[in-house]
């Protein structure tokens, strides 16, 4: 678990250099606010769901692969909803405010993915093998 949180700490600094980059072109300066609180929301949820994920996937794959979909489905609703009051209470116009937001949700869910398929192999559930006839 350590070691995650160490890969997760050098991957969250290298995102928040781009978010830091992106801040400063001046069509993305009024969506910063959103982009932060969504990189927030998302490193807790990345740390939880690995956590959860490691847990249940030492026990049972199956039961690893329930805790890995409703990790993305909560990630997807939540998502869903700080949109829906972020665009509410702001005005809103254009990419300014997807951008920042994709790259963060994308960035997160390839960070995780990953992670879990490194965890999967290192506790002995071997990659899908070819099909023999």
């Amino acid at each position: 678990m350590l070691k995650f949180v160490v890969r997760l700490i050098i991957f969250a600094v290298v995102l928040a250099i781009v978010l830091l980059i992106l801040g400063m072109v001046s069509e993305f300066k009024p969506a910063m606010t959103f982009a932060w609180m969504c990189f927030g929301m998302f490193f807790a949820l990345t740390l939880i769901t690995y956590f959860f994920s490691a847990k249940t996937m030492e026990r049972k794959f199956s039961s690893f692969m329930n805790v890995f979909f409703v990790g993305i489905f909560s990630k997807l609703i939540l998502s869903a909803i700080m949109v829906l009051i972020f665009k509410a209470k702001n005005e809103t116009t254009g990419l300014n405010y997807i951008v920042p937001f994709a790259i963060i949700y994308f960035t997160f869910l390839f960070f995780e993915t990953v992670e879990l398929v490194k965890l999967s192999r290192s506790i002995g559930n071997p990659p899908p093998q070819k099909p023999t006839k």
